[in-house]
């Protein structure tokens, strides 16, 4: 063992291998300070860019002008450190703005300026410059007006007064060209399906001749008005009264209407509220042996200004009465038997003077006929307010009336030359002079659009 540590090339060998397993736990334990580690090195910021929406500010004398055309925020690209970006976000006092210094009237491109953004910042407007338009300030007292939306579309049996409001006029201040380009100020109400007085502010807006709005201050902006609405027509029921007898023997069994309701319109709700019934219609039976069909016409009440339908139809039913014979309707058969033969004999001599029954005037009617619009100018469209069916009553002779059907009959309206809105037209039925022609209703009420 001696002899071998005192070999010297043994020793250099063991002290080579000690050194290298030495220096590589020593290289272990501090490996964080190795090449290539960062832990001891200062690292930048990384760069950010970011877009942020800051409001224009205009500088200018507001006393003497007014600037149009520029907008209200714009758009400002930042590049720079995440840190600096942070700060710029916050609220703090920088500002992007025109300078409009010491500029007269006229229309200029402005450079937008940028004021107090955080140190480090690449600050840079998008856009750059912003076209205005520089008028010399001016003030002009100009009438107020009211717009009324929807007066078609009033609740039915209503009507609408004149808007009453508590400012005629305002002050309108703008630029000169702007101001001077004002044709109207105004404000709009919807009266749409009102039962009663609209009381409420609207605001006012500046039009020009085009009906476009323009930009101007209004001093007072909004103002308050009263639209009347008030109740003008109602519904009021109808009946029927029979006067006189019917032929003997007979009686009437009912009696029946194509209607049991009538619109009645007054000039006001004041004469409205004093109708408070419809006389009832009156309608003679004498010598009545079967059912028959009146048109009767609708009594307009004093205070009323119309009736609505103005006619309705108005059938009697007669019935036979169930008794016996009187003794003078026995002797009148009597009579009739024992003068049967002298009439036979007189018939042929007779016939001459008496008239053909078949040329006496009859009536025949007809319900539910629907009604044709003609007339109605391109684009527009119609409804009708109630009915849009009438019933035609036609006299002629027997054999005319036998050869008349429903179907030869056209009901029309025409709305010719007529604008929107609800108008009364009359009603026509096209048939040869033969025949006498009566409509119910004889007019009827349409709305066009």
């Amino acid at each position: 063992m001696d002899k071998l540590f005192n070999n010297n090339w043994l020793v250099k060998i063991i002290s080579f291998v000690l050194a290298l397993m030495l220096y590589g736990v020593v290289s272990a334990g501090d490996g964080g300070n190795a090449p290539g580690s960062t832990a001891n090195v200062a690292v930048n910021p990384t760069q950010q860019t970011t877009v942020v929406n800051e409001k224009l500010a205009l500088r200018f004398d507001e006393s003497q002008y007014v600037v149009s055309g520029a907008p209200q925020t714009i758009n400002v690209h930042l590049s720079g450190s995440n840190e600096s970006i942070l700060k710029a976000k916050l609220p703090s006092t920088q500002s992007v703005y025109l300078d409009l210094t010491g500029m007269k009237p006229g229309t200029y491109d402005a450079q937008v300026h940028t004021r107090g953004f955080p140190s480090g910042l690449t600050v840079r407007p998008s856009p750059k410059t912003v076209r205005v338009t520089i008028q010399k300030k001016t003030s002009k007292e100009l009438p107020v007006g009211v717009d009324l939306l929807n007066k078609d579309s009033l609740a039915d049996g209503y009507s609408i007064g004149d808007p009453a409001i508590d400012t005629k006029s305002v002050t309108v201040t703008g630029g000169e060209d702007t101001v001077d380009s004002i044709a109207f100020i105004k404000g709009v109400v919807d009266v749409k399906n009102a039962t009663d007085t609209v009381d409420k502010m609207i605001r006012l807006h500046a039009y020009n001749n085009n009906g476009d709005q323009v930009d101007v201050t209004i001093k007072p902006s909004s103002i308050h008005v009263q639209v009347p609405i008030e109740q003008v027509s109602k519904k009021l029921s109808i009946k029927t009264e029979t006067t006189g007898t019917p032929a003997k023997g007979y009686a009437v069994s009912s009696v029946e209407q194509s209607t049991n309701e009538v619109t009645v319109t007054a000039q006001d709700s004041e004469a409205l509220n004093r109708i408070k019934a419809l006389d009832p219609l009156s309608i003679s039976v004498d010598g009545l042996k079967k059912d028959k069909t009146f048109s009767v016409s609708v009594p307009v009440p004093s205070d009323a200004e119309s009736v609505d339908p103005e006619k309705i139809e108005v059938t009697i039913h007669i019935a036979r009465e169930d008794s016996e014979e009187t003794s003078a309707e026995s002797e009148d058969r009597s009579a009739d038997s024992s003068t049967a033969a002298a009439n036979s004999e007189s018939a042929d001599s007779s016939a001459d003077a008496t008239s053909d029954s078949s040329t006496d005037k009859q009536t025949k009617d007809f319900t539910n006929i629907p009604i044709k619009v003609t007339g109605l100018e391109n684009g527009k469209t119609v409804s009708f307010v109630k009915e849009d069916q009438v019933a035609v009553s036609v006299s002629g002779t027997e054999d005319d009336l036998n050869q008349l059907t429903k179907n030869d009959l056209q009901a029309e309206v025409d709305l010719s030359g007529l604008d929107s809105g609800t108008h009364k037209v009359p009603v026509t039925v096209n048939l040869p002079d033969k025949y006498k022609i009566e409509t119910l209703p004889e007019t009827v009420s349409v709305r066009i659009s």
